[in-house]
């Protein structure tokens, strides 16, 4: 249990001036376009799906993009993440998605989001937000 926390002289200014919404939206929006270009990556299904990541100051998005047809390419589902002072706020019209996350210091010491009552490490934040976009089984049409 000793290793669940740090020590009693653990500099939680230095740490906490680290662990502001800014530094983790900017880590949240390199490694969401990561995930984006892993995902396309595996397109080895017959979804004929494809992804995309935009980005517009405060804000970014991962759309799912189908097929081609007479009117080309269109956008199915989109994941909106926005950054608004201490908040940063992740949904989709599309899907159903819609959380605000925060950045405090946990009991470790390290930089987490927490939504609602929970905290979450960056990788988790990110499943969350895209594992619908990604993974969704499409729907047959009839």
């Amino acid at each position: 249990m000793a290793q669940d926390h740090v020590p009693g002289d653990f500099d939680w200014v230095a740490a906490q001036a680290k662990c502001s919404a800014a530094l983790m939206f900017d880590s949240l929006r390199t490694h969401v376009k990561e995930d984006v270009q892993r995902r396309n990556g595996l397109l080895d299904r017959a979804d004929g799906w494809t992804f995309e990541f935009d980005e517009d100051g405060e804000a970014f998005e991962a759309s799912r993009v189908v097929g081609s047809g007479l009117r080309g390419p269109t956008i199915a589902a989109l994941v909106r993440f926005e950054r608004t002072g201490p908040r940063i706020h992740v949904r989709s019209e599309d899907i159903d998605l819609d959380f605000t996350a925060v950045v405090s210091l946990d009991v470790t010491g390290l930089c987490r989001f927490v939504v609602g009552e929970a905290m979450y490490s960056e990788w988790e934040i990110r499943r969350m937000a895209l594992e619908q976009l990604f993974f969704e089984e499409p729907e047959d049409s009839e």
